[in-house]
């Protein structure tokens, strides 16, 4: 291919792809079909062309051709082995890496690197994510802890982010540098007509910075990658050039190449972003479930360790089994054209379908764990057995509450309560509030809260035993207040899926106000005292719960919200003394202090509003999947729903005046549950992340469960 590659040329470096997103305007079925018909294509394509070299990452992928085509996966391990087919990147899939849990993101790469190097032996040098929407700061640390010597992205574009060369060292939010390279000759694809133009551009490109250069080319999103037609034109323009050298390549071969010139790259500090802000809340079900989701599956993974050693036999291969197929659904979910809210309805549900199936094979997995354990487990003779698994470290004080049957028919002569005790027999106050089954069987089914105290992480046991009911004198409790004046504000919202060219969300449009006389206490007792109250706005009304515990000090917020509004959206708005004027939130694989500059941003599940005289303490927040959020010096107002229409680019006008086809679907109509907790640091309460993570993933109870 290259007439003299061993002149002192710069070189090309043409790396065939085949971009290809699982899922986006289409069902995962449709991406699998895609994937087959792509590497059939490739494997075809490299037999014809014996110095053509076909790249491609993504486990996923692969995974798709063993399941339905055996075939053609041994084909590609050969060609893997006879270095014509190369493992690029080597993750599980490419994920949005704004909003993941770090462990997703840690997950993603061991999930990738485990399956390239079992099937393939192969480990990949360099990382890439081509069109994830940003980076988060806590990147390089992680992949410099995981063996990857590079990284390569696209985005945010030029336009976008000013970076001080396309190659150059990223310093992460931990001090960690990795050297990074953003594709500066097109995209990571090319189309049908403009090999040419975009081997041209690699060429001026090279020779105007006197080092090698690389040319991301081949078909895609929805896979193609090379065809024999770009393959003819590749071969007419070398014939044409004179000026550099053109190789087949891969990207680690391109890194190598760049060696000498890394080492005098500068420097980029912090977060690469950003790009769409309506990303971070579009679809905001598959964001709570996905928190859900992966801290369910974390809390699960640590029962299922406590397994006492000798109820191990047989099961440690298949709780591996097991819990892989969990996370592969959780994980594929992670994509960032689903958990970001790009993809079409029919794909949400999809995602939805499989978060279901996750959360039911936990389920399983977790009722299998505690069964071998309590079955080891010291007897518990009690009328209502209890086994509790808390699993958050540092965490020894905390709510705990579920829902039981008091006996195996009501109890139809007497009213009774049922006490709580420890395994040592010491009564544990608790309190009990309306069950979700409305049955007026003399309280059949109960309801139990009680706080947990001197609680280590692990297996505990209760009992529960009914008693006469005492008669009490019942007190009118007096309406609490609420510390944080939470409020909802409307914004108007007509921008696209992706919120394309936005980048601050202030045009308030309206409040939800608070229903005439609505404010009313639902649950009053020893251990909590809810608050309800009833706002709405237009045709949405929001039931907003506030919690105060007798002696834990924070403030939870359970939002039920029931939305019906179109382009438009829900903030939630924690008003603040304007001295607070910065914030560290949390960010896959770290955290990151940002200034209150009235912009949307992304975080995690967890942030703290601080000041620079520190004269007042920090306001810590917590909550279940509310991303997006801007801040200006006397509010934060966090980001709760979107009604976006659905997979909607802006350039296509939905107004029905001028639409051709039918009238689109709108995301998040309908009802929502969203839970929050604010409060100000306390040594009583454990770490914010800690918190959050409680938020996410309470600690499982399993009343009625026998103990040996």
């Amino acid at each position: 291919m290259n007439k003299d590659y061993n002149n002192h040329k710069n070189t090309v470096h043409l790396i065939c792809n085949a971009h290809l997103d699982p899922v986006w305007q289409w069902r995962w079925t449709e991406g699998c079909a895609e994937a087959l018909a792509t590497f059939k294509n490739a494997v075809q394509l490299l037999k014809e062309n014996p110095q053509l070299i076909f790249n491609h990452n993504e486990a996923i992928l692969y995974e798709w051709v063993m399941r339905y085509d055996p075939r053609l996966f041994r084909q590609i391990q050969d060609l893997v082995h006879q270095k014509r087919w190369f493992i690029s990147g080597g993750w599980f899939l490419q994920p949005d890496l704004n909003l993941l849990p770090t462990r997703n993101l840690i997950k993603h790469i061991r999930e990738g690197k485990k399956f390239f190097k079992k099937h393939f032996d192969s480990e990949p040098r360099v990382a890439y994510n081509f069109d994830s929407f940003g980076h988060s700061a806590g990147l390089p640390g992680l992949l410099n802890e995981h063996g990857y010597e590079f990284y390569i992205h696209q985005r945010p574009e030029l336009d976008l982010l000013e970076l001080p060369s396309s190659l150059y060292n990223w310093e992460g939010s931990d001090g960690s540098i990795i050297p990074a390279y953003r594709i500066e000759i097109g995209l990571y694809h090319t189309e049908r007509n403009n090999i040419k133009q975009r081997m041209k551009e690699g060429a001026d490109l090279s020779v105007q910075l006197n080092r090698d250069v690389a040319v991301f080319w081949g078909l895609g999103n929805h896979g193609g990658g090379a065809t024999r037609e770009d393959l003819k034109k590749i071969q007419e323009y070398i014939t044409e050039e004179n000026r550099v050298n053109f190789i087949h390549s891969t990207p680690d071969r391109f890194f190598q190449s760049l060696s000498r010139y890394i080492v005098k790259a500068p420097v980029y500090q912090g977060e690469l972003q950003r790009v769409f802000t309506g990303t971070y809340t579009s679809m905001a079900r598959l964001k709570r479930k996905a928190l859900q989701a992966s801290a369910a599956a974390s809390q699960m993974e640590k029962l299922s360790n406590i397994i006492p050693h000798d109820s191990k036999t047989n099961i440690d291969s298949e709780k591996e089994t097991a819990h892989g197929k969990i996370w592969h659904d959780i994980l594929f979910n992670d994509f960032h054209d689903i958990l970001t809210g790009t993809c079409i309805s029919t794909a949400e549900e999809d995602a939805m379908d499989l978060f279901g199936r996750a959360m039911e094979n936990i389920r399983e997995e977790n009722m299998k764990s505690v069964s071998l354990i309590n079955s080891s487990a010291m007897p518990l003779v009690a009328h209502i057995p209890l086994t509790v698994f808390h699993d958050h470290s540092g965490f020894t004080k905390l709510p705990i509450e579920f829902e039981c049957m008091s006996d195996y028919r009501p109890f139809w002569d007497e009213e009774k309560e049922l006490i709580l005790t420890n395994r040592e027999g010491v009564v544990i106050p608790c309190q009990e509030e309306q069950a979700d089954a409305l049955l007026p069987f003399h309280r059949w089914r109960r309801k139990i809260v009680f706080m947990a105290r001197d609680m280590q992480p692990g297996i505990h046991h209760f009992g529960l035993n009914p008693v006469p009911a005492l008669s009490r004198q019942e007190i009118e409790p007096e309406l609490i207040d609420d510390p944080f004046k939470v409020k909802f504000i409307v914004v108007r919202d007509i921008a696209d899926s992706w919120g394309t060219q936005t980048w601050k969300w202030d045009d308030v449009i309206g409040e939800f106000t608070d229903e005439k006389k609505s404010k009313r206490i639902v649950s009053h007792g020893s251990v909590r005292t809810i608050q309800e109250s009833l706002l709405s706005y237009n045709n949405s009304s929001i039931i907003l719960q506030v919690i105060k515990y007798a002696d834990w000090p924070l403030t939870e917020y359970r939002i039920q919200i029931n939305w019906h509004e179109e382009q438009k959206r829900i903030k939630l708005v924690l008003p603040l003394d304007p001295s607070y004027d910065s914030c560290t939130c949390e960010i896959p694989g770290g955290m990151i202090t940002r200034k209150a500059d009235g912009q949307e941003h992304c975080h995690g599940t967890w942030m703290k509003i601080g000041q620079k005289n520190q004269n007042q303490e920090e306001i810590c927040i917590a909550h279940n999947g509310l991303h997006g959020y801007d801040f200006v010096n006397s509010e934060l107002r966090l980001s709760v729903l979107r009604s976006a229409a659905y997979c909607h680019w802006h350039e296509y006008d939905i107004k029905p005046e001028s639409r051709t086809g039918p009238a689109p679907g709108f995301m998040d109509i309908g009802n929502h549950d969203i839970s929050l907790a604010i409060w100000k640091p306390q040594k009583d309460l454990p770490k914010i992340e800690t918190l959050a993570e409680w938020l996410n993933a309470p600690a499982l109870v399993f009343p009625h469960l026998p103990i040996s």
